[in-house]
C-alpha cells in the first residue's frame, strides 16, 4: 500500500477526497510558491526595491516555469525547506541572470513557504464549505458550517510579519489577510477541520477510524505548537488533517 490512503488508486473509492487531493500534491505546492514569488516581485519592482524589467520577468517566469519537484529533493534534505531550492531551480530555469539575482529580495524561505500553505489552504476551506452546505437538512452542521466561514475570513493571511509594507501589498494582489503569524493560523483551521470531522462521521468502521487519526493528527500538531519540530510535525500532519476532513465530508455526502 501507499504510505498515504489519499495517494493510492487502489483505496480512491475507500478514502474519497475529490478535487481537494491536488491541493496537496507537489505540483500545486510549487506553483502555489511560483505564484507568491511573482506577486512578491511585481509589488518590489513596482516600489522601486528591485528594478522594473527584473520584476517584469520573473513574474511572467513565474506563471510560465516548471520545475521538477524530484530535482529539488538534495536542497530540502539539506535545508529542511523546499523554497531556496526552488528558488534555485527557478532561477536556472529562466536562464537570465541579470534578472534572476533578485529573485525573493530580503525575504525568509518560510515567508513564501507560508504564503503558499495559504492559497493551498483557502481553496480546500472553500471545498469544506460547499461540503458541509449540501449536507445541510440531513444532518446537523451548521455551528461548523458557522465556524468554518469565521476562520476563512480570519485565518488566511500572507506571512511577512517582518516587512508589513510587502506584506500588506502582496496580500491585496493575492486576496489574503494583511501578515499574521501562519503557525497560530494553521492551528485555527486545523482545530475548525477536526470539528468538522468528528461532526460528520458516519457509522461505518473506515470512518470511524479515519476520524480518530484526523483528531490524533490534530492533537499533535498542539501538544508540538511552539517546539523545535513543530513545523515538520505540521508538514507531517496538516495533509492528514486536510484530506481527512474533506474525505469524511465525500463519505457523509455519498452515505
Amino acid at each position: 500500500m501507499t504510505a498515504s490512503v489519499f495517494d493510492s488508486p487502489m483505496f480512491t473509492k475507500l478514502f474519497p477526497v475529490g478535487e481537494a487531493g491536488r491541493l496537496f500534491t507537489h505540483s500545486t505546492e510549487i506553483r502555489a510558491a511560483l505564484l507568491v514569488l511573482g506577486t512578491l516581485a511585481k509589488v518590489q519592482g513596482t516600489r522601486g526595491d528591485i528594478p522594473e524589467d527584473s520584476a517584469f520577468f520573473i513574474h511572467r517566469s513565474a506563471i510560465e516555469v516548471q520545475v521538477d519537484p524530484a530535482g529539488l529533493a538534495d536542497g530540502v534534505a539539506h535545508d529542511g525547506i523546499y523554497v531556496p531550492a526552488l528558488v534555485a531551480a527557478f532561477a536556472k530555469a529562466m536562464e537570465a541572470s541579470m534578472h534572476s539575482k533578485f529573485l525573493m529580495q530580503a525575504t525568509s524561505p518560510q515567508d513564501i513557504a507560508d504564503t503558499a500553505l495559504m492559497l493551498r489552504l483557502r481553496q480546500l476551506l472553500s471545498q469544506a464549505e460547499t461540503d458541509l452546505t449540501a449536507l445541510q437538512g440531513r444532518m446537523v452542521v451548521e455551528p461548523q458550517l458557522a465556524a468554518l466561514q469565521t476562520v476563512k475570513g480570519t485565518a488566511l493571511h500572507v506571512a511577512f510579519v517582518d516587512d508589513v509594507a510587502t506584506g500588506e501589498a502582496i496580500a491585496e494582489a493575492l486576496k489574503l489577510g494583511t501578515p499574521a503569524s501562519a503557525p497560530a493560523s494553521v492551528l485555527a483551521i486545523s482545530s475548525c477541520l477536526a470539528t468538522v470531522a468528528e461532526a460528520v462521521v458516519v457509522d461505518t468502521p473506515t470512518a470511524q477510524a479515519l476520524c480518530h487519526s484526523v483528531l490524533a493528527s490534530n492533537e499533535l500538531l498542539h501538544q508540538r505548537d511552539g517546539e523545535a519540530d513543530a513545523r515538520m510535525t505540521e508538514q507531517l500532519c496538516l495533509p492528514h488533517i486536510a484530506l481527512g476532513t474533506l474525505s469524511l465530508l465525500q463519505m457523509a455526502i455519498q452515505g
